[in-house]
């Protein structure tokens, strides 16, 4: 488990942007025909939300956390498995939607890109990725009486916590389907040029989820679904 976690951290800063301060993903990423199968079953399955299908598919060395013990059973407990309101299905359908980066290792394949593509020049708790095209950059967080200032395609923008939305002392906002403590991220361009408030669907950290599978004798399995470091 070590090894694995050492591993993770020599990739984490090895990545490489296609042009200064943006992270493009790669156009038609060629994986092995193994590899490429599963991940095509993997998103068959949990658009079915198939359980026996990601269990049969887990290594037993499954890492959750950088502080657990890691294994299926905590995997389980870290998910509320067997609760119909699992978080799982919905931050596994939004991880494998996001782009794919290379094969880097034979035996190791990394989703989503940003984690495996993040420039070391950029800090990970600082700074995200803008993951579409012309993704639009609003005076307030809501669609709904709200300017758009400018849009961004792919950047690295920086990020401030504070003033996205909601606030670290309100509640989670019910009834609205979304992935982490913010609905709305308070961005600023590189440059500065640019400030405001982007949907929590087109920003992803480096340091948020990210799935990483494995070949073990032969299968390609999920081996770890973590964030932060």
């Amino acid at each position: 488990m070590k090894k694995f976690i050492l591993f993770l951290l020599i990739l984490f800063v090895t990545g490489t942007t296609l042009a200064q301060g943006k992270l493009t993903p790669y156009d038609n990423v060629s994986l092995p025909a193994g590899l490429e199968e599963f991940i095509v079953n993997l998103e068959n399955a949990v658009d079915q939300k198939d359980k026996k299908f990601i269990i049969n598919h887990m290594s037993a060395n499954m890492m959750n956390s950088f502080g657990g013990d890691g294994g299926i059973n905590e995997f389980k407990e870290y998910w509320n498995w067997d609760s119909d309101s699992t978080e799982f299905w919905n931050l596994m359908k939004h991880i494998l939607q996001l782009d794919r980066g290379k094969l880097k290792q034979e035996d190791v394949y990394f989703i989503p890109y940003v984690f495996s593509e993040w420039p070391e020049t950029y800090d990970p708790f600082e700074h995200s990725a803008i993951t579409g095209s012309n993704v639009n950059v609003r005076n307030k967080p809501g669609l709904a009486n709200s300017q758009v200032l400018g849009q961004l395609t792919y950047d690295i923008v920086k990020v401030n916590y504070e003033k996205s939305y909601p606030s670290f002392d309100s509640p989670r906002i019910k009834n609205v389907n979304y992935i982490g403590e913010k609905l709305w991220y308070y961005i600023e361009s590189l440059d500065g040029k640019l400030n405001g408030y982007v949907y929590w669907k087109y920003i992803w950290s480096p340091v948020n989820y990210r799935l990483g599978v494995t070949k073990i004798e032969d299968r390609w399995l999920i081996s770890f679904l973590v964030e932060g470091d």
